[in-house]
C-alpha cells in the first residue's frame, strides 16, 4: 500500500476514535485541595441516557470515566460521595481533567466509626480491627433486633433461651465478656450473665460497630472478648422526615414502627417508637396462627413463648460551630407469657407465669471541638431495669386464677447503672503524637428477693492512651487503665495496638491487651429457685483476668468499577478463673470459676463489590482448651465457621435481592457434675440461611420486601449436656423457630429543603 495512503488512513481512524470516545480523568480531594479521598464513589449518567454507572476512585483519589465525546457534549451528571463528606453533584460538559473537592459534613460525621477512637474516623484509619454493620445491610437482612443483625458474623455465636432471651459469645468467650453499648452507654440488666439481644430493637439504629478483642482500657469490665456499640440516628439531611414500617412473619409475628426526624436552626431531633408482637409458636403448630380463643388443653404450652414489646427512643441535639449538646431517652416494656402444661392426673389446672421487663435509660452528652484537633467528650447516664415474675395457678375449667404461694414464684428484681464518662483528646491532623485522657465512673445497684436484699458494686477508673506516628505509614498506640473496684482489687490494665500501612492496598494491625472482669451482682448473690429453675450465685467467685494478642492483614483495592477486599486475622485469648453458669445436677445451676481457658483462632475473608453485585465469603476456626483435668491444658476442641453473602442490585429498576448463609460448627459447653466437678459438653453444628428481595417504588419513598429466614429449617440442636436452664435434661437446645416467611413494608416521606 502506498505509504501516503496508509498514513492518511491512520490519521482518519485516529481522528474518528478521538471523536467517538474519551476518558474523563477525575481526582477527588478534601477541602485543602491536596489530601486525596480514597475509594470515593462516583456515580455518573449521560443526560441523554437513563442508566447510571458507578466508578470507585483509587487510594490516590484518582479514576478515569469512560464516556463518548457525544455524551460529554450533551452533559454527564456526576454524584461524588464518601462517608463523612457532603455529597457533591455536578454536570460535566468538557473532557478536561476535573478535581472534585469534598467538604466534611457535620451531619454525615455519624457515618464514621467512633468506638474506641479519639475522633470520628474511617474504618480503614482505625488502629483496632473494626467491623461495621451499616443501615443498608440491616435493611437487606430484614434484621429486627440485635440478635438478627449478628447471626451471620464470623467469630460470633448466638444462643437462645425462650424466657431469658438470646445471647452472644465472641472469640470463644461467653456473653458475660462482651460489652454491649448504645451510643457508648453500657446496657444493664443481664439475664443469665448475658444481655438479651432480642430486647434491643433496631428501629432508630443507624449502624452497629464491632471490635473484637479486649477494649478494657477504654470500657473496663465486661470488655474482654469484644465490644458491640449501637449508634442511633441523630437526624437526616432533610428538614423533616416521617418513616413508618410494618413487618410480619407467617408464624404470628407483627412488628410496627414509626419514626420522625426534624431539623430546625441548630437543633435536630429524632423520635422512634413501635410495638413488636409475637403470638408464640410450637413445633407441633402448623399453618397460620389462630387468632381466636383456644381450648385449654395440652396445646396451650408453646416452646417459643408469646411476647409483646412496646419501645420508644428519643434523641435531641443542639449543634454549634464548636459545641454540641444532646439528650437521649429510651424506654422498653417487654412481656412474656409462659403457659404451663395441664397438671396430672386430671389436667384441670396449670401454672402460668408472666415475665415483665421494663427499661428506662437516660443520657446527657456534650462534645467540644477546639483548634488543633482537640476534643472534649462527656456523657452522664442513668439506666433503670426491672424484671418482674408472677406465677398463677390457673383453673382450666373455669379459667379462674390465683397467685401461686410457692417459694420463688413471685419476684421483682431491679438494677440501676449510673455512668459518668469524660475524655479529652488531642489529635491534630499533621501531628506525630495524639493522646487521650479520661475517667470512667460506674456504680451499679441490684435489689430484689433473688438478690438477697440490696447490693451494689462500683468501678471508678482513669485511662490514658497515646498514638505515636514515627512514620506516615505506622501508628503505635499504647494505653493503660487504673480502676478502683469496691469489691475486687483491680489490676493495672495495659494495651498496645499498632497499625502499619504496608502499601496503598495493604494494612497490617497487631495488638496486645489485658483484661479484667469483676463478677456481676447476679453471679455473686442470685438466688432463683422455683418449680422450673434452680440457680444460685457464688459469693466466693474470683475475678476473671485475661491476656489477648491478635494480628490481621487487610487488603483493599479499587480498580475501574470494582472494589476488592480481603483479610486474614488471628487471635489468642488466655483467661484465668473464667466464670460460667454451670449445671450442678439435674436442673440445678450455679456460677463457678472453671480455671484457665485458652482460645486460639483465625479467620479469612474476601469481598467483591461493583455497585451492582456484592459478594463476600469467609471462614474461621476457634480452638478452646482448659485445665479441668489437671495442671496441664486438655485436648483442644475446635469450632469451624463458614459464611457467605451475595447481593444483586438493579438500581435503575429499584430491585435488590440478598442471600446470607452461615455454617456454625460444633460448640463446646460446660456443666457441673454431681460431685461438684466441672465437665465438658458440646452442641451440634448447624446451618443458617436467609433470603430477601426488595422493590423500591414512588421515587424510593416506598419499599416492599419479602423473604425467608432459616432456609434449612433449623429448630432444636442436639447437646451432650444441656446449655440452658430451661432445657435441663432434654438433650437439645432451642435455636430458631424454623423456616419462616416474612413481608415488610416501609414508607418514608421527606420535606425538601426550602
Amino acid at each position: 500500500m502506498n505509504p501516503v495512503l496508509r498514513l492518511l488512513i491512520v490519521m482518519v481512524c485516529s481522528a474518528w476514535s478521538t471523536i467517538t470516545s474519551a476518558q474523563l480523568d477525575v481526582r477527588v480531594v478534601e477541602a485543602d485541595g491536596i489530601t486525596p479521598v480514597p475509594y470515593a464513589h462516583i456515580q455518573y449518567r449521560a443526560l441523554k441516557e437513563s442508566m447510571t454507572r458507578l466508578v470507585v476512585s483509587g487510594a490516590d483519589g484518582r479514576c478515569s470515566i469512560p464516556v463518548s465525546t457525544e455524551h460529554i457534549s450533551g452533559g454527564v451528571a456526576m454524584s461524588v460521595s464518601f462517608v463523612g463528606y457532603a455529597t457533591l453533584h455536578d454536570t460535566l460538559r468538557s473532557a478536561s481533567p476535573t478535581v472534585f473537592t469534598l467538604k466534611r459534613d457535620a451531619a454525615a460525621l455519624r457515618e464514621f466509626v467512633v468506638t474506641g477512637q479519639y475522633a470520628p474516623g474511617t474504618v480503614e484509619g482505625a488502629v483496632q480491627k473494626l467491623r461495621v454493620i451499616d443501615g443498608q445491610r440491616l435493611q437487606r437482612m430484614a434484621a429486627q433486633n440485635l440478635g438478627d443483625a449478628l447471626r451471620d458474623q464470623l467469630n460470633l455465636r448466638l444462643s437462645q433461651d425462650n424466657v431469658l432471651g438470646s445471647s452472644v459469645s465472641m472469640q470463644g468467650l461467653g456473653g458475660e465478656n462482651v460489652k454491649v453499648l448504645i451510643d457508648g452507654v453500657p446496657v444493664t440488666g443481664r439475664q443469665n450473665g448475658n444481655v438479651d439481644l432480642s430486647q434491643i430493637d433496631l428501629s432508630g439504629i443507624e449502624r452497629i460497630e464491632l471490635v473484637e478483642g479486649p477494649l478494657s482500657v477504654s470500657y473496663g469490665t465486661n470488655a474482654l472478648a469484644g465490644t458491640i456499640n449501637l449508634i442511633t440516628k441523630k437526624s437526616g439531611q432533610a428538614p423533616a422526615t416521617v418513616r413508618a414500617s410494618a413487618y410480619a412473619e407467617h408464624i404470628g409475628r407483627l412488628n410496627t414502627t414509626l419514626g420522625v426526624t426534624r431539623r430546625w436552626g441548630r437543633s435536630e431531633a429524632v423520635i422512634t417508637g413501635g410495638r413488636n408482637l409475637f403470638l408464640g409458636w410450637d413445633p407441633r403448630q402448623s399453618g397460620l396462627p389462630a387468632m381466636r380463643a383456644q381450648v385449654a388443653d395440652t396445646n396451650r404450652f408453646q416452646q417459643w413463648k408469646p411476647r409483646e414489646q412496646f419501645f420508644a427512643r428519643a434523641n435531641y441535639r443542639w449543634i454549634s460551630d464548636r459545641w454540641s449538646f444532646g439528650w437521649k431517652g429510651e424506654g422498653l416494656h417487654d412481656r412474656i407469657i409462659d403457659r404451663g402444661r395441664p397438671r396430672a392426673p386430671y389436667n384441670e389446672s396449670a401454672f402460668d407465669a408472666e415475665y415483665l421487663t421494663t427499661r428506662l435509660d437516660n443520657a446527657l452528652f456534650a462534645e467540644g471541638r477546639f483548634t488543633k484537633g482537640r476534643r472534649l467528650n462527656a456523657l452522664a447516664a442513668h439506666n433503670r431495669y426491672a424484671r418482674t415474675r408472677n406465677t398463677w395457678l390457673r383453673d382450666l375449667t373455669t379459667l379462674g386464677e390465683e397467685l401461686s404461694q410457692a417459694d420463688g414464684s413471685q419476684d421483682t428484681t431491679r438494677f440501676t447503672l449510673t455512668n459518668l464518662r469524660t475524655s479529652f483528646s488531642s489529635a491534630p491532623d499533621s501531628a506525630r503524637m495524639h493522646y487521650e485522657l479520661g475517667i470512667d465512673l460506674n456504680h451499679e445497684t441490684g435489689s430484689g428477693e433473688r438478690i438477697d436484699g440490696e447490693r451494689s458494686i462500683g468501678d471508678y477508673a482513669a485511662f490514658a492512651s497515646a498514638e505515636w506516628r514515627p512514620h506516615d505509614a505506622l501508628t503505635i498506640r499504647p494505653g493503660v487503665r487504673y480502676a478502683y473496684n469496691t469489691l475486687y482489687a483491680a489490676p493495672l490494665i495495659p494495651s498496645l495496638n499498632a497499625r502499619w500501612r504496608l502499601a496503598d492496598r495493604f494494612t497490617l494491625r497487631a495488638s496486645y491487651a489485658e483484661g479484667f472482669r469483676a463478677p456481676s451482682l447476679k453471679e455473686l448473690h442470685l438466688y432463683f429457685v422455683d418449680v422450673n429453675h434452680d440457680i444460685t450465685g457464688n459469693p466466693d467467685l474470683r475475678a476473671e483476668r485475661s491476656r489477648s494478642a491478635s494480628a490481621g492483614l487487610s487488603y483493599r483495592h479499587a480498580k475501574d468499577r470494582v472494589v476488592y477486599t480481603s483479610e486474614l486475622n488471628g487471635f489468642h485469648n488466655s483467661v484465668r478463673d473464667l466464670i460460667t453458669l454451670a449445671q450442678r445436677d439435674g436442673s440445678s445451676f450455679t456460677y463457678a470459676n472453671i480455671g484457665r481457658l485458652h482460645t486460639v483462632g483465625g479467620s479469612m475473608g474476601a469481598g467483591w463489590d461493583n455497585g451492582h453485585w456484592m459478594v463476600s465469603l469467609g471462614a474461621a476456626i476457634t480452638l478452646r482448651a482448659d485445665d479441668l483435668e489437671g495442671d496441664d491444658l486438655g485436648e483442644w476442641k475446635n469450632t469451624p465457621e463458614f459464611r457467605g453473602s451475595i447481593t444483586r442490585q438493579w438500581m435503575r429498576h429499584g430491585w435488590s435481592a440478598s442471600l446470607f448463609w452461615k455454617l456454625q460448627g460444633e460448640q463446646p459447653s460446660y456443666s457441673v457434675g454431681l460431685d461438684g466437678s466441672v465437665q465438658r459438653g458440646s452442641i451440634e453444628a448447624f446451618h443458617l440461611a436467609d433470603a430477601t428481595i426488595t422493590k423500591q417504588l414512588w421515587a424510593k419513598r416506598l419499599s416492599l420486601s419479602a423473604g425467608c429466614k432459616d432456609l434449612f429449617d433449623v429448630r432444636n440442636l442436639n447437646a451432650t449436656l444441656s446449655s440452658g436452664v430451661h432445657d435441663a435434661g432434654t438433650g437439645n437446645v432451642a435455636m430458631t423457630t424454623g423456616r419462616t416467611f416474612f413481608v415488610r413494608i416501609e414508607l418514608e416521606l421527606k420535606r425538601k429543603q426550602a
